[in-house]
C-alpha cells in the first residue's frame, strides 16, 4: 500500500554530460576573456589550458564510468565511481607536474578557471542526476507492507 517513487530508467551518466557540459562550454569563453583582459595574452592561455584539462577531466570520467556500465546496480556503482576518481586524480597530478614550470602558463588563471569549470560542471552534474530519479537504495523485496509472514 505504500507510495512508490516515480523511478526513470534513463542512462544517468547521457543526462548528466548532457546537463553540465553546456554550461560549463559557457565559462571556458568567459574566463578566457576576462583572464586576457585582466592579465594578458599568458592568463588567457593558462585560462584555456585550465578550461580544456578540467572539462575532459570531468567528461572522460563520466564516459569511463558509463563504459563500466556501473549504473547496473549501487555496489557497481561505488566501485567504478571510486576506481574513476582515483584514476582522475592521477590524470591532475600529471598534469599538475608537467605544467608546473611552464612559463609560458599563468598558473593562477590556470587555476581559476579550472576551479570554475569544476564548480559549474559539479552543481549541473547533480542536477542532472537528480532528475534521473534514480534510486540511491535497493528496493524492499516484500511489497506488503513490513510484515514478516
Amino acid at each position: 500500500m505504500g507510495v512508490t517513487p516515480h523511478r526513470t530508467d534513463r542512462d544517468p551518466f547521457a543526462a548528466m554530460l548532457r546537463t553540465a557540459l553546456l554550461p560549463t562550454l559557457a565559462v571556458g569563453p568567459v574566463a578566457v576573456v576576462l583572464a586576457a583582459v585582466l592579465d594578458g595574452g599568458k592568463a588567457a592561455l593558462g585560462a584555456t589550458v585550465g578550461f580544456l584539462v578540467a572539462t575532459a577531466f570531468f567528461a572522460l570520467g563520466l564516459y569511463v564510468m558509463h563504459r563500466l556500465d556501473s549504473g547496473a546496480d549501487a555496489f557497481r556503482f561505488l566501485a567504478s565511481a571510486l576506481a574513476v576518481f582515483m584514476g582522475q586524480l592521477i590524470f591532475l597530478l600529471l598534469v599538475i607536474l608537467t605544467l608546473q614550470d611552464a612559463e609560458w602558463l599563468d598558473g593562477t588563471a590556470f587555476g581559476l578557471t579550472a576551479l570554475a569549470v569544476a564548480l559549474v560542471w559539479q552543481v549541473f552534474q547533480v542536477i542532472a542526476y537528480l532528475r534521473t530519479r534514480r534510486l540511491v537504495f535497493d528496493e524492499p523485496d516484500g511489497q506488503d507492507g513490513g510484515s514478516d509472514e
